[in-house]
């Protein structure tokens, strides 16, 4: 139960995201009522633009597919489902994907809890730490009878993810300032997010993925070893092509130690 100070920031807090539980709030108040009403609506109008910022920041490709108004009100329910957790904004929008998956007029649109999902993790592979990446020379120097034992770590700011729907496709055409949205979006994707350190410009991408390419680096973030990586790689495409796929991981930047 909360008492003094407790009961009056709670009333404060529960005012702001409901407008409902003003009255509480407002007899802790000394003044001029009306006044106090006044300043009120302002700290509430600052909260919900903080809101809708901190969703539009995270979600820009969510944002153009709803429309900026449609947006708004989606940001400004979310802030009042999930309050903030944390002092760090970055952090919010984190629960948007299952929150759309809650919202009746989403239904018909059942790839946009996957393209939030997406968005999500490249809003958070920008932040994420960046390590200095292995190279390519460096594993040929590797002894070939060894190399099927290796253990290949990620970068932390990559992820991978998977989807019934076309979203590596829908996240890249909205990439312009005249996206063109894709003819078919009912189709499986497998999607590599990643980014080079800052010489290269910081930018996150995001990559389609082959069906081998993308279980051989799931295998591998789990951490079991290179052969056993690869061998599920060529369970899911015969025609998986070792060479250039390692290359492309290299290129990346994904890969950030070699152990045995």
């Amino acid at each position: 139960m909360h008492t003094g100070l407790e009961l009056h920031q709670d009333q404060f807090a529960q005012a702001l995201t409901d407008v409902n539980f003003i009255g509480p709030a407002l007899a802790t108040f000394k003044g001029d009522a009306e006044l106090n009403r006044e300043r009120f609506a302002f700290y509430r109008g600052n909260i919900t633009a903080i809101w809708q910022q901190s969703c539009a920041s995270a979600y820009p490709v969510l944002q153009k597919l709803l429309g900026a108004n449609f947006f708004n009100d989606l940001a400004r329910a979310y802030g009042r489902a999930y309050p903030s957790q944390s002092g760090d904004l970055t952090e919010f929008g984190a629960f948007m994907p299952a929150f759309i998956n809650t919202l009746e007029n989403c239904q018909p649109y059942a790839y946009l809890s996957d393209v939030a999902a997406l968005e999500w993790l490249v809003h958070r592979a920008y932040y994420l730490k960046h390590a200095p990446p292995v190279t390519l020379a460096e594993l040929a120097t590797v002894p070939p009878d060894q190399l099927s034992d290796l253990h290949f770590q990620l970068q932390p700011c990559c992820a991978l993810f998977e989807s019934p729907w076309a979203v590596a496709k829908i996240w890249d055409a909205h990439q312009s300032d005249d996206p063109i949205f894709p003819d078919e979006i009912s189709t499986t994707s497998t999607s590599l997010i990643w980014r080079h350190d800052w010489q290269s410009g910081w930018r996150v991408k995001v990559s389609q993925l082959s069906a081998g390419s993308f279980v051989a680096l799931q295998a591998l973030k789990a951490g079991e070893n290179l052969g056993m990586a690869l061998e599920k790689a060529f369970s899911a495409d015969p025609e998986f092509a070792v060479q250039t796929e390692l290359a492309d991981w290299f290129q990346k930047q994904l890969i950030v130690s070699i152990t045995p």
